[in-house]
């Protein structure tokens, strides 16, 4: 077809775009994608794994999402970067549903609200508070947001493998870095004094953004979920840890452990 300078153009359907046979924003195919996929929230951990797997590859890079993949213990893995927040994390979770992944895991960093956690320590999350915005497209708001138990005892056993301290319970996914968090934006406050209170009033663990979106598509599409987060900091302490690139990497090699155990447990 031509456009109206009659150049030629190719169009692809807008409902179900497929652009050279590969999904539209991850750009690849379901070749590419294993059964279990990590989700880091930032493209560059994506290239962690070169160091802790074997025949692991950059597969596609494409706006905030690369991909790669390798296998660790002879499992296959895919690594696939969200981005930050719900949105972009919804559109990688659903393509790699459709492309054939059995298992989200989310790895990522967190802020904690309890004085007891120390930065640089695990919290793999048990459920979310969905707060993201994303997923209400998908589920009313009293559906829950919960990871896979089989996912979450995998997990567990990896930390105490690794002899990590870890810590089990309830995140709340929040759309928003700044003032949904309690955060000021360029010197001004857009939240109310006591909503890190009311968080702690209903015993949430951590603070993060995309644990919920996660959980709850996977739950709608029938595939196992998880997250486990490395301590970046503590709410309560005040303190942000600037250098979480050691405590990133224990974390991926907690995963990649967990990875074995749902493999041969769960998805064999």
């Amino acid at each position: 077809m031509k456009d109206r300078n009659n150049n030629m153009v190719e169009f692809e359907s807008a409902e179900s775009p497929v652009v050279n046979g590969k999904l539209p924003h991850l750009m690849c195919t379901s070749d590419d994608i294993s059964e279990i996929v990590l989700l880091p929230g930032d493209p560059s951990r994506v290239y962690y794994f070169e160091k802790l797997c074997e025949d692991y590859r950059i597969v596609s890079c494409n706006r905030e999402y690369t991909v790669g993949r390798g296998k660790y213990q002879g499992v296959d893995i895919t690594v696939c970067s969200t981005g930050i927040g719900a949105s972009s994390t919804e559109i990688a979770c659903v393509e790699l549903i459709e492309a054939g992944a059995k298992a989200l895991i989310r790895i990522g960093g967190t802020g904690v609200l309890k004085k007891d956690i120390n930065c640089g320590e695990m919290v793999i999350n048990t459920s979310a508070m969905r707060y993201g915005g994303a997923s209400q497209f998908y589920a009313p708001a009293e559906y829950p947001a919960s990871a896979s138990y089989e996912v979450v005892n995998c997990l567990v056993e990896a930390c105490r493998d690794h002899k990590t301290a870890y810590y089990c319970g309830i995140a709340s996914s929040v759309g928003s870095f700044f003032a949904g968090q309690g955060r000021p934006a360029v010197g001004r406050k857009f939240y109310s004094d006591d909503l890190i209170e009311k968080y702690q009033n209903l015993n949430v663990m951590n603070l993060e953004m995309e644990a919920e979106t996660i959980f709850t598509l996977a739950s709608i599409f029938g595939v196992f979920s998880g997250s486990i987060c490395a301590v970046h900091a503590n709410r309560m302490t005040d303190q942000w840890i600037v250098n979480f690139e050691p405590y990133q990497m224990e974390m991926c090699k907690i995963a990649l452990t967990a990875c074995v155990k749902l493999q041969h447990i769960y998805l064999k």
